[in-house]
C-alpha cells in the first residue's frame, strides 16, 4: 500500500517538473442507449404467393401475423394479434384491421392460402 502512494507521489513530481500543472481531472460520462427487453419470436409458418408475402409467428404467449403487399409494396398487416383456429384439416389463423378480415389457413399437406374480405372485394391466393 505504501507503495502505491509513493508511486503516485513520484508521478505527480514527474508531471509537475514536465510543466504539467496539477489540476482536476473531468471524467466524461457516455449514455448508452436505453435497451428495451425484447420477446424472443418463433416464427409458425411463412409463405409467398404471387401479392402477397406473409408470416404468422409467436411472440411471447401471443401469435401475430405480418402480411406484405408485393403489388403496392406496403405492409398490410404488421405484428397483428390473430385469433387460431385449429381442426383436423387445417388451422386458421384470423384477424381484422377496419372492415378488412385476414385469414391464413394451413392445411395438413402443407397448402397455405391468404384471404382478404373487404367491403366489395375477396381476395383469395394459395401456394403449396
Amino acid at each position: 500500500m505504501i507503495t502505491k502512494y509513493a508511486f503516485l507521489a513520484s508521478a505527480l513530481v514527474v508531471l509537475t517538473g514536465l510543466g504539467f500543472a496539477p489540476g482536476i481531472v473531468a471524467a466524461q460520462t457516455v449514455k448508452k442507449p436505453s435497451t428495451t427487453p425484447t420477446t424472443a419470436q418463433t416464427t409458425v409458418t411463412t409463405f409467398q404467393t404471387p401479392n402477397y408475402s406473409v408470416r404468422v409467428f409467436r411472440q411471447g404467449t401471443q401469435t401475430r401475423m405480418n402480411v406484405f403487399d408485393k403489388k403496392t409494396n406496403k405492409l398490410q398487416l404488421n405484428s397483428a394479434p390473430v385469433q387460431v383456429q385449429n381442426s383436423d384439416q387445417q388451422t386458421s389463423y384470423t384477424t381484422s384491421q377496419g372492415e378488412r378480415l385476414f385469414r391464413i389457413s394451413v392445411d395438413q399437406a402443407g397448402n397455405r392460402s391468404v384471404e382478404i374480405n373487404a367491403p366489395g372485394e375477396v381476395i383469395q391466393e394459395t401456394t403449396n
